[in-house]
């Protein structure tokens, strides 16, 4: 009696599970939630109707077992059909052929529309990422109610059913209603949300049904493998191959925490489930967790806005107004948002692309390195050079303002960091959905406009600051025609160098910043000299007319020196008339003296003495040393 009452329910909870998909299909209304309930709950009345038949295999096979019994009681063991012949059983047989080849067959078909139901709900998430959902309708929000508490109850009554002997058919079903009653009040709450202005739940709580699905996928063709070394013993009753374990516990959490308290009582020892405080915490437990709810719930009114932060307060999402720093209340969330904005502080974005992977060691930072331009550094690609991002600039200012159809440009790799502050909050939320790219976008659009009217050497040279600052102020007036309420602070121009290659660390092929160093290489060596030619000109010419005049200087000294020494030589003469005059013999003697002198200087001489001449002449005659002997120069050490 209690199996044709299970095979009744069984029917009924898949006829029910139908109708309510069919139900759910309706009243979607393109609401993601709703289509990935509609995947689950089809599943799960797949598995019912499947149940249910294997159910009437089994009462088939029971009845089957009562008449044999019943028959042979009647005739006694000369019974025809007395023994174990298979061929006497054919619902029994029926039933083993059906568990051994459909039923894993059915499993594999399961799993085959869990993947196809994934299939279908990412594809469809990946087409409303930017589409607006429709809204939701009232009668929509009533039926889910409805439907949420028809699977609760029917969910609920089969539970208690399948704890029963021989009532585990009924398992695979209450479990998909009781997790169905789950999945329709996640749309229940959807829907709402939708309806208020709050699409966006739609979208979360469809990633969690996809999950579920997901991990309950795994979990069947982790099943499907195991059955296939699983030991087959006679009489031993195996767990349904299609019962979910995962779907059950979602379904049911009460078997997990009596798992709980099982562990608890192993572990201890004694039966810790039956204290008096185990029990009113298990009494308690949905109170407490209510408590709990409402408190987190209520804590949400309360809102601290820092010193350099400003927010704005939302409302059923309409602008209420602005929030000043300091302690402020609001109505619990999600009446009221708070969204923070940093409004004293300063913010900044880079033109340029990143490079994530370059990084310096602390001792690297401390020691100034020189930046070449054939190394990439803190900008750009390091893995991949030729994804640096490149900025066209003119080669001279009067090419790029003229006419000429095809001007002479230069490609610039350059790292332009851009800070801000938020002067005007209203301004800032209000004029886009994302203030902070367009402001990006409109500094871009200026910084391109700039380089490609500058000079490539002007910009690497002197005309840095004056670039700087000309940035600065083309993109805050690019910001307050578009009244955005930001402050531009600072534009910078950083790394400025050629664009690096693949081939830029091969010194022999080279690639843009090498040839270009070439180049201003080149330039230098020209310029080096063009001065010394200069410098060699410029001391030659004063080198030459200094020579002149001393050429000049000695003529003049030597003129005046040949004058005076006839000017003397001739008063001379006429002092030597007057002493010749005065005193001839002396005269003539003291001049012939004075010649010999003159003429022997230097030379040895002898006198001869008279012989009748009585004078003693004493002599040094002994010969003296050289004076250049003498000039000896003696260390002192020694």
């Amino acid at each position: 009696m209690e199996q044709q009452n299970s095979k009744k329910i069984g029917l009924i909870n898949g006829i029910v599970l139908l109708i309510i998909t069919l139900g759910t299909l309706y009243l979607a209304n393109e609401s993601n939630v709703a289509m990935a309930s509609v995947v689950l709950l089809g599943i799960g009345t797949l598995i019912s109707i499947f149940s249910f038949v294997q159910g009437h295999l089994i009462s088939r096979e029971q009845d089957e077992e009562l008449e044999m019994q019943a028959l042979d009681q009647t005739r006694g063991n000369e019974s025809l059909f007395a023994g174990t012949a298979e061929d006497a059983y054919p619902a029994r047989n029926a039933r083993r052929q059906f568990e051994k080849w459909i039923v894993p067959a059915f499993s594999l078909h399961v799993l085959f529309c869990q993947i196809l139901g994934l299939y279908w709900i990412y594809s469809r998430l990946s087409d409303t990422e930017t589409a607006s959902l429709a809204q939701a309708s009232v009668m929509a929000i009533m039926f889910n109610g409805l439907f949420l508490i028809i699977l609760f109850l029917m969910g609920k009554y089969s539970a208690g059913l399948s704890r029963m002997n021989d009532q585990e058919l009924l398992r695979p079903s209450a479990s998909y209603m009781l997790l169905g009653a789950v999945v329709s009040t996640s749309v229940l709450i959807s829907q709402t949300a939708t309806y208020f202005g709050y699409p966006g739940w739609d979208r979360g709580v469809t990633w969690i049904v996809f999950i579920i699905i997901a991990i309950s996928a795994l979990e069947n063709l982790i099943t499907l493998t195991l059955e296939i070394y699983r030991p087959r013993i006679d009489g031993k009753k195996a767990r349904l191959l299609y019962d979910s374990r995962l779907i059950g516990l979602l379904g049911q959490p009460g078997s997990l925490l009596s798992t709980a308290t099982q562990a608890l009582d192993y572990q201890f020892g004694f039966k810790v489930s039956e204290t008096w405080f185990y029990r009113y915490i298990e009494q308690k437990l949905a109170l407490i967790i209510s408590i709990q709810f409402l408190v987190l719930f209520f804590s949400s009114s309360f809102v601290v806005i820092n010193a350099n932060e400003k927010a704005t307060l939302e409302r059923f999402g309409s602008l209420k107004g602005m929030i000043e720093p300091g302690f402020h209340l609001k109505l619990p969330w999600p009446i009221d948002k708070i969204y923070r904005f940093k409004t004293d502080e300063v913010h900044s974005f880079t033109l340029g692309i990143l490079d994530d992977n370059y990084e310096q060691n602390e001792e690297e930072k401390k020691i100034t390195r020189v930046l070449l331009w054939t190394q990439p550094h803190n900008h750009g690609s390091a893995e991949n050079l030729d994804k640096n991002m490149n900025m066209i600039v003119a080669s001279d200012v009067d090419i790029a303002g003229s006419d000429s159809k095809t001007p002479s440009v230069n490609l610039l790799t350059v790292s332009i960091p851009v800070q801000y502050r938020i002067s005007n909050l209203t301004n800032w939320i209000e004029q886009t959905d994302n203030t902070g790219k367009l402001l990006q976008g409109l500094a871009m659009r200026e910084v391109t406009q700039f380089l490609i009217g500058a000079d490539i050497d002007n910009l690497m040279g002197a005309g840095y600051t004056d670039a700087q600052t000309s940035l600065q102020k083309k993109i805050q007036t690019q910001a307050n025609a578009h009244n955005l309420g930001a402050e531009i602070l600072f534009v910078g121009l950083q790394h400025i160098h050629p664009p690096v290659g693949q081939n830029e660390n091969s010194k022999e092929s080279g690639g843009v910043a090498e040839n270009y160093e070439k180049v201003i290489v080149a330039q230098l060596n020209a310029e080096t000299n063009r001065l010394g030619a200069i410098l060699y000109s410029a001391g030659k010419v004063p080198q030459a007319q200094a020579s002149a005049a001393e050429f000049v200087s000695k003529a003049k000294i030597d003129s005046t020196n040949k004058v005076a020494i006839a000017q003397a030589e001739a008063k001379r003469f006429a002092n030597q008339i007057t002493a010749f005059e005065g005193a001839r013999s002396v005269y003539t003697t003291r001049m012939k003296l004075e010649s010999f002198q003159a003429a022997t200087k230097g030379s040895r001489k002898y006198i001869l003495s008279d012989p009748a001449n009585r004078d003693v002449i004493n002599l040094e005659l002994q010969d003296q040393l050289r004076s250049d002997l003498l000039d000896v120069t003696v260390d002192s050490e020694n």
